[in-house]
């Protein structure tokens, strides 16, 4: 819909990138955000019931959604029958066919859904584009119905850190797309890894969580430093592999990823903000070299930082 006719107060919370869609009902008011990023779509939803009522949200097509609730707990009832409750700050993978859901609200039972979609006929494409999401194109999840995952997964910093990304994106076009395709690739990887592990597989004590909180905290400050196991081992006096294993558990990346996804954000926010030389945002962001900053570039974002530049 044409931004003019949204209400003021609605214009803070969109996306310039994004899609709009606003309706207001006697006992409901929607805003709709949906954001194309080739085979993968973001979708946000903000849902405000005036009165006692039931929604029927459906998809007119089969799809694979990752969905994170924000706001009050909602209870769903399938299609298919089965009873799910979407909980505040936990993601769930579904497959879902094309019938209706039943979701009852009471008054002032807001929430904001945020979801990635795909298609399980686009499964190719989205190899091609990002082998990284592999681990999506099983039969369990292309062929499944309903929910996906038989716990609900935590929505941890590093998650809370790329939604926030996603959310404070300025940019338009082919810039957008490449910054806000790898927010939704970290997320949909965070949640694979935490989907899959054991919830015994990694046993911390109250010391050792705390320890591995510190090593997260430690390494969004110093990102742009060489880091081994070894040494941030000793330096928060935890074995290394210990700290590894508690790192991926905790926040569904190693710590390599970690320090890459870091650094890459920063190098793309000073693409876009300043204009600064490329020899600057390497040694900013911890390379020491262009070339390697580059080819750490595109492996990440799957452009050369160049286009990036042009993309604006």
């Amino acid at each position: 819909m044409p931004i003019a006719s949204i209400p003021d107060d609605e214009l803070k919370g969109l996306l310039p990138f994004a899609r709009v869609f606003y309706e207001i009902y006697p006992d409901c008011k929607i805003v709709t955000q949906e954001i194309q990023l080739g085979a993968i779509s973001l979708w946000f939803h903000h849902v405000m019931p005036m009165s006692k009522m039931i929604l029927f949200p459906k998809t007119p097509f089969r799809n694979v959604i990752l969905h994170l609730m924000l706001g009050n707990n909602v209870r769903v009832l399938m299609g298919n029958g089965r009873l799910t409750d979407l909980r505040r700050h936990r993601m769930d993978l579904f497959n879902l066919q094309d019938y209706f859901n039943t979701v009852p609200l009471e008054p002032g039972q807001w929430f904001d859904s945020f979801h990635i979609n795909f298609k399980p006929e686009s499964a190719a494409e989205l190899m091609d584009t990002v082998p990284e999401l592999k681990g999506l194109l099983t039969p369990e999840i292309l062929q499944g119905e309903g929910r996906i995952n038989s716990r609900h997964v935590l929505f941890n910093e590093v998650c809370q850190r790329a939604l926030k990304n996603i959310l404070c994106c300025k940019q338009v076009g082919d810039a957008a797309e490449y910054y806000l395709r790898r927010q939704a690739v970290n997320l949909l990887t965070v949640f694979l890894r935490a989907m899959r592990q054991d919830a015994g597989d990694v046993r911390m004590s109250t010391k050792n969580r705390k320890k591995t909180a510190a090593c997260y905290h430690y390494l969004n400050r110093n990102f742009a430093r060489q880091h081994s196991s070894e040494s941030l081992g000793e330096r928060f006096s935890l074995d290394h592999l210990l700290l590894e294993a508690s790192f991926v558990a905790r926040y569904g990346r190693t710590i390599p990823e970690f320090i890459m996804d870091k650094r890459m954000n920063v190098a793309y926010l000073a693409l876009m903000k300043t204009k600064a030389p490329f020899s600057r945002i390497a040694t900013d962001t911890g390379f020491d070299s262009v070339a390697a900053f580059r080819i750490a570039f595109r492996k990440y974002f799957r452009v050369e930082p160049v286009h990036v530049i042009k993309a604006q």
